[in-house]
């Protein structure tokens, strides 16, 4: 048997839609589904809720040190959550901010197509928005009230900094206090 060398160039422009985005999307799929099918669902959103938790924490680090504060100020969090959210790819926006609700859409998933087949992605944006909130409010609830993930037309994320304020459920956050 013929040993056939292979170079670059011979695959260079087959359609094979792999890149390192892609790659990395076939990892978090696969990791998702393993999980799920081998913990169940609910544990498996504790450990998503685990992992949102590092994410932020090192997320909010870097907005920290670039606001130059320990906290980052009621004033410039909504613009924090837009900005994190344009620099992975989405397209989000702020649709309400009063001083006990920030209210933000978006017409474009960081996470593309991946999304709709891994909607835990989406509580991942839960997540990260909500311990940064927190962490810098001392507390917010993040409700996926519509999703992209879910078929709808945008994403609204409704995010309660008052603990008592009416809510469409969602999953609710606490600082530490030691920020």
């Amino acid at each position: 048997m013929a040993n056939q060398a292979t170079s670059d160039s011979e695959f260079g422009e087959a359609p094979i839609s792999i890149d390192r985005e892609g790659y990395l999307a076939l990892v978090v799929k696969a990791l998702s589904a393993t999980l799920e099918d081998t913990v169940g669902t609910r544990e498996a959103s504790g450990f998503i809720n685990l992992v949102g938790l590092a994410v932020s924490e090192e997320i909010q680090k870097q907005y920290l040190a670039a606001a130059g504060t320990p906290r980052l100020n009621r004033k410039v969090l909504p613009g924090a959550l837009v900005d994190l959210k344009r620099r992975l790819g989405g397209e989000f926006y702020v649709i309400e901010d009063s001083d006990d609700r920030i209210v933000l859409g978006n017409h474009r998933c960081p996470f593309g197509d991946l999304a709709r087949a891994c909607p835990a992605l989406c509580k991942m944006t839960s997540h990260v928005f909500g311990h940064m909130v927190a962490e810098s409010q001392g507390y917010g609830r993040v409700t996926l009230a519509d999703t992209l993930a879910r078929g709808a037309d945008g994403c609204r994320i409704v995010i309660d900094l008052d603990a008592d304020a009416p809510g469409e459920g969602g999953q609710a956050y606490y600082g530490r206090g030691d920020a």
